[in-house]
This record gives C-alpha cells, sequence and structure tokens, in this order.
C-alpha cells in the first residue's frame, strides 16, 4: 500500500502552461536568433566593406607616401577676366632638413601636442579612437578624428581630406603599412619637413626662419613649443596676426611636455617666461607672387570656402589649395591692383617712415581696401606699405582691427536715424550733454571760453557730419536707443563688436572695445552707396578642380540695411561733408561721398568714402598704436585715398552724379529749427538762415520756423524793453528750450551761438513812476504784451521768457564777442 502512494506521487502530471507564456518563450527565441543573424550579417557586411575600401586604395598610394619628390599639382588663381596673376606650389617656402639637425625639444614638442603614444603604437591609437568615437557620437559628426602623426603625414601626402568613414579606413591602413616600411625615425622627419606652419611656411626649417629668423637647430625651447603649437591652426595660431593665441597655445604645448616628463619643472618656469621675439628672414622671394596683399586674401577665402564645402580642417584646405591643382577665379581688376600698388610706394602719397620695427616692418603702416559695391567685389586690396615680394603677409586689410573714430558716425548713427524719422534738416542742440556718468566732448575749440572744447549750438544733421561734433552723434544714438545702434552694427556686417559694446554710448563716435576691420568699415560704407543694399565682400568668384569641375560659384550674400531714399540722403550729406572741406582738406575733381576719422588719443587716422562706381577705405596707424601726432597736414589717408581714387577714375572713368532715386523732394528751410524758412530766418543777425534741403517724399516739414522771433530790446539795458524803456529797438533773436549763459568763472561752456539767443530778463533800469506804482499793480506784464507782438513773419503766440534758475546773468544782446570761428585749415588738420 506505502508503494502504491509513492507511485502516486511520482507520477504526478505537469502544470499546463498558458498560451501568452508559450508565446513571449517563442518570441523571445526568434528575436534572439534574429539579433545574432544581424550581427553576423553585419559584421560580415563590415568586414566586406573595410576591404572593398582597402582594396579601393591606389597600388602605388604607398609609394607617393614615401616618395621624398614633390609631386602635388599647381594651382592658378585667375583674375577678373580670366588672366593669369598666380601659381601656387606645394614646395613653397619648405627647406628639408635631416632629422638628425631637428632638436629634441622640437620633436618631443610636436609629440606631446599631436600624438603623445607616437613612440608605442603602430600607426594609430586605440585608445584615442574609442575616445574619439565616443565623443563623436556626443556630438552627433566627425568633427574628432583621433589622428596620429602618421596618418597626418599619410593625409598631407596624398591630399585626401574629406571626413568620411571610408577616408579613415583607408588612412589607418595605411598608416599601418607605413609604419612597417619606414621607423619612427623616418616618419617623424617627413613629417616635420612636410607640415603646414603657417605664414607660407612648409616645415619646420621654413618655420624657425618666418618665425624666430634663425637655422632650426638654434631655437629655444619656448620657440619649438610655439612652432608645435601653430599647426593644429596655422591662421589662429600665426603670432604675426594672433599672437595672443600663439602664446596661450605655446603654453600648452609646455604644460603637456612637463606632464609627460619631456621637460623638468624648471625647464618650464623658464620657457613661459622667455619673450618671445618675433623675426622673419623672408626665404619666399624666390616664390613669392605678384600682387602678395591680393593673392592672399584669395587664399584665405578659398581656406575657408574649401573647409566648409569639403567638411575638412584649414590646414587641410590650405595643403588642398598649395597642391590640389586647383583654378580659382577671383574678383581682381589688375589695372585698379596696379594703381593701388604704386600709390603705396610712393613718397609723394604715403606718410614720411618714422622709424622700422623690431621685424624690419616701416612704421607708420597703411591699408586700403577698393570695392565694386554694385556687386561686392574686391577689385583692389593693399594690407601694408613695403614688402610687395613676400608672401602669406600680415594683411592689416582684413586682419587688423582697429578703432573707426568719427568715420563710424554715417552708419552708426546717422544711416538709423535717417531710418527711424530723422532728415537732413532735423536739428539736434550741439550744447553740454552728460547721461549716465558719460560726457562726450568735441574736437574743436570753443569760440566763447578760450582754452576749452566747444560747442556750436543748433546744428542740422547735415551740419553735424559736415562738423563731425560728437555731441549731436552721442544724442542722437542715446535717443534711438544704444542696443539698436550695436544691433544696426552687426547688420551692417560688422563682426568684432564686442558684446559689452551694445551698452556703451561711446560706439557712436567710434569708441569700441577691439574696434572694426578696414574691409568691413569700407563694405559697411559701400553698402549706403549701393542703395542701402550691403553685400558682403569678397575675392573668389569660382573654384574648379583639377578635372575642371566646379567646387563652388559665387552667389553674393545680400540684404537690405536702409531704404534707398534714405541712403541717397545719406550719401547727399556725405558729399555735403567733402565740399564744405571742414574736416576734409582736398578737392575732387568728380563726385565723392565720405567721412574722415581720427580717434581721440590720434592713433589711428581714416578716410572711408565713394565715387558713383567705387567704395574706397583707407586706415593709416602703426602696427603697435601711438599717437600720431608726428604727422601734420592733410589727413593722411585722405591723401592715400585722392591719390588711388584720382588714378582710378583717370583709367576707369566715373560717372557724373550718384543715381537720384524716385521720391526726393526740395524745401526752404531755417536750419535753426528745420521748419519752413519765414522772412524772419533771412533777417537773422548772422545773415540768412534759409537752406535749401532734400527730403524723402513724406517727410518734408509742414509747419514754419517758430525759432526765429522778433523782439523789442532796451538801447541802454540790453534787456528786454517794458513800457517804461524811453528808448528800444527791435532784433531778431533764436529762442532755445533751455539756453545757456556764460558765467564769470567761465566753468560753464556756453554754445557758440549763445549769443543770438533771445534775452530772458526785463530791463530794470526804467521803471514805473513812484506816484503810479499803487494804481499800476502789474506794470511788467503789460508790457510782455507791447513787448511781444509779432510781425506778419514772426512765430504765431506770444514766447513767455523766464528767469534761469541759478543762471549767471545774461550777456547784453550788443555787447557780442568776435566769433572766431576754427577755420577750415585748423579744422581738417586736427580731424
Amino acid at each position: 500500500m506505502a508503494i502504491e502512494i509513492k507511485k502516486s506521487k511520482s507520477s504526478k502530471k505537469p502544470k499546463k502552461q498558458s498560451p501568452f507564456r508559450i508565446f513571449i518563450r517563442s518570441f523571445l527565441k526568434t528575436l534572439l536568433i534574429l539579433i545574432i543573424a544581424s550581427a553576423v550579417v553585419a559584421i560580415g557586411a563590415g568586414f566586406g566593406m573595410v576591404t572593398a575600401y582597402i582594396k579601393a586604395i591606389p597600388p602605388n598610394a604607398l609609394d607617393i607616401i614615401t616618395s621624398s619628390s614633390n609631386d602635388s599639382q599647381t594651382t592658378i588663381v585667375y583674375d577678373q577676366s580670366g588672366n593669369e596673376i598666380a601659381r601656387l606650389h606645394g614646395n613653397e617656402n619648405r627647406i628639408r632638413v635631416p632629422y638628425s639637425k631637428i632638436p629634441k625639444n622640437l620633436i618631443n614638442a610636436f609629440v606631446a601636442i599631436e600624438d603623445e603614444r607616437f613612440w608605442q603604437h603602430n600607426g594609430i591609437d586605440i585608445k584615442r579612437i574609442i575616445g574619439a568615437i565616443f565623443n563623436n557620437i556626443k556630438s552627433r559628426s566627425l568633427s574628432e578624428g583621433a589622428s596620429t602623426i602618421t596618418q597626418q603625414l599619410v593625409r598631407n601626402k596624398l591630399l585626401t581630406f574629406e571626413k568620411s568613414f571610408k577616408r579613415k579606413i583607408q588612412e589607418q591602413y595605411l598608416a599601418i603599412q607605413l609604419e612597417k616600411r619606414w621607423t619612427k625615425e623616418q616618419i617623424m622627419e617627413e613629417y616635420l619637413n612636410t607640415i603646414n606652419l603657417g605664414s607660407g611656411a612648409y616645415g619646420v626649417e621654413a618655420a624657425a626662419y618666418t618665425y624666430f629668423g634663425k637655422d632650426v637647430s638654434q631655437l629655444t625651447l619656448a620657440e619649438c613649443a610655439l612652432i608645435a603649437g601653430i599647426t593644429q591652426n596655422p591662421s589662429y595660431y600665426n603670432p604675426y596676426v594672433f599672437p595672443e593665441h600663439a602664446k596661450k597655445k605655446q603654453e600648452l604645448v609646455l604644460k603637456k611636455m612637463l606632464e609627460l616628463g619631456y621637460i623638468t619643472e624648471q625647464e618650464y618656469l623658464e620657457a613661459i617666461n622667455q619673450k618671445l621675439v618675433y623675426v622673419k628672414k623672408d626665404l619666399s622671394v624666390e616664390y613669392a607672387y605678384k600682387h602678395p596683399y591680393f593673392v592672399d586674401s584669395v587664399i584665405d577665402e578659398a581656406v575657408e570656402i574649401l573647409s566648409n564645402k569639403k567638411r575638412i580642417s584649414q590646414d587641410e584646405a590650405e595643403n588642398l589649395i598649395y597642391g590640389g591643382g586647383l583654378k580659382i577665379y577671383t574678383t581682381m581688376d589688375e589695372t585698379i591692383q596696379n594703381i593701388m600698388e604704386e600709390v603705396f610706394s610712393d613718397p609723394a602719397y604715403m606718410p614720411k617712415i618714422r622709424h622700422y620695427d623690431a621685424s624690419g616692418t616701416p612704421q607708420p603702416q597703411a591699408a586700403a581696401v577698393l570695392i565694386d559695391f554694385s556687386t561686392g567685389a574686391v577689385k583692389g586690396i593693399m594690407g601694408g606699405r613695403g614688402n610687395l615680394k613676400g608672401v602669406r603677409l600680415l594683411n592689416r586689410a582684413t586682419m587688423s582691427v582697429r578703432q573707426p573714430g568719427s568715420s563710424i558716425k554715417p552708419i552708426a548713427d546717422y544711416a538709423l536715424a535717417l531710418e527711424n524719422g530723422y532728415t537732413a534738416a532735423t536739428i539736434i542742440d550741439d550744447v553740454p550733454f552728460s547721461v549716465g556718468g558719460y560726457t562726450p566732448r568735441n574736437w574743436y575749440k570753443s569760440n566763447v571760453v578760450a582754452g576749452k572744447r566747444g560747442y556750436k549750438g543748433l546744428m542740422t544733421v547735415r551740419e553735424a557730419l559736415q562738423w563731425s561734433a560728437n555731441v549731436p552723434a552721442v544724442k542722437v544714438a542715446y535717443n534711438l536707443g544704444i542696443q539698436n545702434v550695436y544691433r544696426n552694427l552687426k547688420r551692417f556686417g560688422f563682426t568684432t563688436l564686442a558684446p559689452q559694446d551694445m551698452n556703451s554710448l561711446s560706439i557712436a563716435i567710434g569708441g569700441f572695445t577691439y574696434g572694426v576691420k578696414p574691409i568691413e568699415l569700407t563694405a559697411a560704407f559701400a553698402a549706403v552707396a549701393n542703395g542701402g543694399i550691403y553685400i558682403k565682400p569678397y575675392f573668389i568668384a569660382k573654384i574648379e578642380d583639377k578635372n575642371g569641375v566646379t567646387l563652388f560659384e559665387r552667389t553674393p550674400y545680400k540684404r537690405k540695411v536702409m531704404d534707398e531714399k534714405n541712403a541717397y540722403i545719406l550719401t547727399n550729406i556725405l558729399q555735403s561733408v567733402v565740399t564744405a572741406r571742414i574736416t576734409v582738406g582736398v578737392r575732387f575733381s568728380y563726385p565723392v561721398a565720405g567721412k574722415t576719422g581720427t580717434t581721440d588719443d590720434s592713433k589711428d587716422r581714416w578716410f572711408v568714402g565713394y565715387t558713383p562706381n567705387y567704395a574706397l577705405g583707407v586706415w593709416v596707424g602703426e602696427d603697435k598704436p601711438v599717437a600720431l601726432n608726428y604727422l601734420y597736414g592733410t589727413n593722411p589717408a585722405l591723401k592715400i585715398f585722392k591719390g588711388i581714387m584720382d588714378k582710378v577714375v583717370s583709367k576707369k572713368g566715373v560717372s557724373t552724379q550718384f543715381t537720384r532715386p524716385a521720391g526726393i523732394v526740395e524745401k526752404y528751410v531755417c536750419k535753426e529749427s528745420g521748419k519752413l524758412a519765414t522772412e524772419l530766418c533771412k533777417q537773422d543777425p548772422r545773415g540768412s538762415q534759409v537752406i535749401k534741403e532734400i527730403f524723402v517724399a513724406g517727410t518734408e516739414p509742414t509747419e514754419y520756423c517758430d525759432r526765429h522771433v522778433k523782439l523789442k530790446v532796451c538801447t541802454e539795458s540790453k534787456a528786454l524793453a517794458t513800457q517804461y524803456c524811453p528808448n528800444f529797438i527791435e532784433k531778431v533773436f533764436i529762442r532755445r528750450d533751455n539756453p545757456i549763459w556764460p558765467d564769470a568763472s567761465k566753468s560753464i561752456v556756453p554754445p557758440d551761438d549763445y549769443m543770438y539767443q533771445a534775452p530772458t530778463k526785463y530791463c530794470d533800469v526804467h521803471k514805473a513812476p513812484v506816484q503810479l506804482y499803487q494804481e499800476q499793480t502789474n506794470p511788467q506784464s503789460s508790457s510782455q504784451e507791447q513787448t511781444l507782438q509779432n510781425s506778419p513773419f514772426e512765430t504765431q503766440g506770444s514766447f513767455q521768457a523766464q528767469e534761469q534758475n541759478n543762471q549767471s546773468e545774461q550777456a547784453p544782446v550788443d555787447n557780442m564777442p568776435q566769433n572766431q570761428e576754427t577755420t577750415s585749415d585748423e579744422a581738417y588738420r586736427q580731424r
């Protein structure tokens, strides 16, 4: 019985599974099989793809890499007419040097910053590759490549720069094969003799002479670290252009060398503190091309175009330019470029050389850029004076950032003002002004208080620009909102504005944190000349590869920054700036609109202007900014402008006038009120104040002048006459909302036109008889009614004169000081 019970327990039926569980189990098994199968297929496909990529490598690729001969193809640069102007070779400015001659510190510096496991890996760095994969996944790009020195050599020799998985696989395979054929020392020698180190220098020997004027074997540790730091971005770390960038990178290289044990703490500190003196011994003269400043600008623009188009680094793009057999079609007008080079070499136009700096560069320097404003095409450019036989020179026209002074006013202030309701006749009162602790000063002297900066008083927008007045410009910017001024400058193409400039009123008169580039200031004026259409300036029209396939064709970048009619009004005002000759000390025989610029400390001089055909900007200053007080007479930038433009007009011709758009009207207005003129405006003691002004239709004034008033003045007290004054005369005055009078201490500087202000006090010499005092309780009230009666041409309504609290006594109206106006000659010497 016990046995039967045991059997019964052991023969218990298993629990039946639910259909859902059976389905889940089957699904998971199938999914696992599919994943394994997919992985096998993916691995197989990946292996097959990698194999295909490797098989696609040209059979002679390794031979090309190990060949010391230069098989790169020449790139040809053409002018606007298709004429060849330059050939760019891969062996440009390159001197080979054996491994034994290269300092150990220089080799270690490159290893430290470029490939710290160079001596251990077999051509590829697995650890670095894994890190790069992780970072690329995070950034969703191929921005980090993990290239070893060996891989960089492969890439540089084969000129294959596109960022793709295929190129990476081929590059890594060839790097492994190269390590099997060559020793590490051979690889390092070839790398250091072919690497692009900026300023046209290829290889460390050329770089040593380019930056320090010495043989590579004589470089110090500090100099070795600086050269090694250049390679990652030769343009950005160029010590001649961006010395602060180069220094920071050098310090990073030295720190890395210290971490890796290549140098001691003492050596690190000595190198960090060593003063770097840049001395260029130019080895490129035999390879120099014509028109170096233009061609260098073309190379810079081509680097930018190719790096963006092919998604490669700037270093790789430059290597492609020098060895890829490209055809680059530019905007250069060789006639104009030759003229500019001729003027920059002629002492009759250029300021006298005062000294040569440590690198042998003449000072003061200059820069100029000429643009066809209708297309945005740069027709000629000069980035400096002196050396026209070098390559990859410092181009001050495109690279230097300098303070623009008053030359910025038409763009920063008045272009925006015209777009926001101002007209050429809008009145701005040039009187003392202060806001938020900022008090702008004018450049001209006071005619009232000797030895102090002055104020002209009431002036139109046109006059404010003719006089290059600072106070009115700041007032305009303040009224418009300085943030709006900042944003408008951005729209006009300025790229060097600092965030803090957005809240600084000083930008209204050219006081920037950093400054502006000459080419960008010229392009801003070109936008006004072009009817308010800004076109980003450019040097390249088209690029073709060695097979004639178009890699790039220019579509100019345009945007509207001003209404066409407002742009014409501003052009007309800038024409009058030139013809008024207050700040412009030369005459032109053809139409020119433009503006001078001088910084307060006189470290920069400008003239930017345009004819009906071309815009031209000129800058003069020293590379290391110092006051140019030693330059007398005509603004040197204006002198260069005239020299260039006279010759361009002679060779190319010029339109007789600026194109006037429809919708411009003319009105006779009073320049003291900006309103329609009356007979009183002609009776101003200074002479008629009636002018003919142009307006955009619909913005012309419709009200008559209420600034001029005719008042009766006591001949004895010189104050407003009352009914008790036995003798009085009638005079025309200007009525100012807040008149300012001089005081005895001369602490107050009134405007130069203060003596024409309507008096505000009544005669206190002639009074009512004592016996009538009780009867006439308010004689002065009735006297106001009698003395302020208007003539048929006087302003309508009575002018309620009030005493100025805390003001000094008014000047007698007939005792006016002589108007000692600053002469035109004095003005343009100062500006």
